[in-house]
């Protein structure tokens, strides 16, 4: 559901009513967060936890004294989150804040929803105030793009120049947390995308919809991993500051590169280290 906290790239005013409200503002001191709706979710979403035999590592490179910005691969529909979330709400009793795509926000209860579930619109922001109030953010820098993959990119990141995360974390002065989802890819099996319909919606070919299968509609029974990576410190790593936030795009590429990478590597070597898909 996430995106890189960068602007949209169509004219929302031009797809929705003129002066229809918006939702996904984030106020530290009235937080929408629903803690009745979290709990339902945990015990809805728990069975599926099970189903994918998730296993959680590195939970001790979250920040309990502070907010941080994950990032990490995605997966089709965004399967992968809700047993992220899930998974990790469970063991630490707090919730990842997801940095959602600005069109949420647009479509009536939808948005809403996303809002008790504590997500927040994706612009800078509302994500600088999110983690200056320590909560765990989680965007991912590859969009559309990292979920709706075609057969041969699997578990490829696909984050190009989009460097949104990085101006919040130096913005907001939070370390960033990568996370390697693994197996994510494999819930189900793609053939390839469809042309027209994500492309009519959105008007873009990032938003082409795979076309897929698993059990049926359902996903297939792999096994979800989720490494934590250690937190990078912007500062001590790269020399980065809060003024930084605001530099020339050709002035972040380097640090952008060094990240893109780091993860990439963590799932690559997560891969290689699993036995198989399904244990």
């Amino acid at each position: 559901m996430s995106n890189d906290t960068d602007e949209p790239f169509y004219p929302v005013e031009s797809v929705f009513p003129e002066g229809m409200a918006a939702s996904g503002e984030y106020d530290p001191d009235n937080d929408q967060i629903d803690p009745a709706l979290i709990e339902r979710f945990q015990r809805l979403a728990t069975p599926m936890v099970r189903y994918f035999r998730t296993d959680v590592h590195g939970i001790e490179n979250l920040p309990w004294d502070g907010g941080c910005m994950c990032i990490g691969n995605h997966a089709l529909w965004g399967i992968d989150s809700a047993v992220l979330f899930a998974a990790l709400h469970k063991r630490t009793g707090r919730m990842l804040r997801g940095l959602g795509e600005h069109i949420l926000f647009k479509v009536p209860m939808l948005g809403q929803f996303f809002v008790r579930f504590g997500a927040v619109d994706g612009n800078r922001d509302n994500a600088v105030r999110l983690m200056r109030a320590g909560e765990w953010a989680i965007c991912y820098p590859g969009g559309a793009r990292d979920s709706f993959k075609r057969p041969e990119e699997r578990y490829r990141l696909k984050w190009h120049n989009r460097v949104g995360y990085l101006r919040c974390a130096l913005a907001a002065e939070v370390p960033l947390v990568p996370i390697a989802g693994i197996g994510i890819d494999d819930a189900y099996v793609t053939f390839g995308n469809e042309r027209k319909i994500g492309r009519r919606l959105f008007g873009r070919p990032s938003y082409d919809i795979p076309i897929f299968m698993g059990i049926g509609l359902l996903p297939l029974p792999v096994k979800f991993t989720y490494i934590i990576g250690e937190p990078i410190d912007l500062a001590a790593r790269f020399g980065l500051g809060p003024a930084d936030a605001e530099a020339p795009l050709d002035d972040l590429l380097p640090a952008h590169a060094e990240i893109w990478t780091h993860t990439q590597d963590m799932i690559d070597r997560g891969l290689r280290q699993r036995r198989g898909r399904f244990f």
